[in-house]
């Protein structure tokens, strides 16, 4: 391999390495009246390479290099001042909710509405069979 291509690497990684720190996957903090509001990101990347021929009639044949990434917000921390502890926090997740997420949501509370139903109805006969 030739110095260009291996300079050519090592520029696309030094770029990379500059985006992706801490700083990338936690935001910087937003106050807004008595809070703090700080984003949390996903951040994603891939990179390849490729080669060329060896030997002096190959030599120069070929070559590539790509990368590419993504960074997508998936929550908010939301930090209440003068609430210490974790009361005063709360994560609100930006993800859409999936399918289960979304029966679970709605689901649960009618399903442990009917639990208590029929325990309260079973108790009621229970009582009534005593007298």
């Amino acid at each position: 391999m030739s110095e260009e291509p291996k300079e050519v690497i090592k520029s696309v990684w030094e770029e990379l390495r500059k985006t992706i720190m801490v700083e990338t996957a936690i935001g910087k903090p937003i106050e807004i009246e008595d809070k703090t509001l700080i984003p949390i990101f996903a951040v994603g990347f891939g990179a390849g390479g490729g080669g060329g021929g060896r030997g002096k009639e190959k030599e120069g044949q070929g070559y590539g290099v790509g990368g590419g990434g993504g960074i997508t917000p998936i929550a908010l921390v939301a930090v209440f001042k003068g609430i210490p502890g974790p009361d005063g926090m709360k994560v609100l997740s930006l993800k859409p909710s999936g399918a289960i997420e979304r029966i679970v949501g709605e689901a649960l509370p009618m399903v442990m509405e009917k639990i208590k139903e029929m325990k309260e109805e079973k108790e009621g006969k229970k009582a009534e069979e005593k007298r």
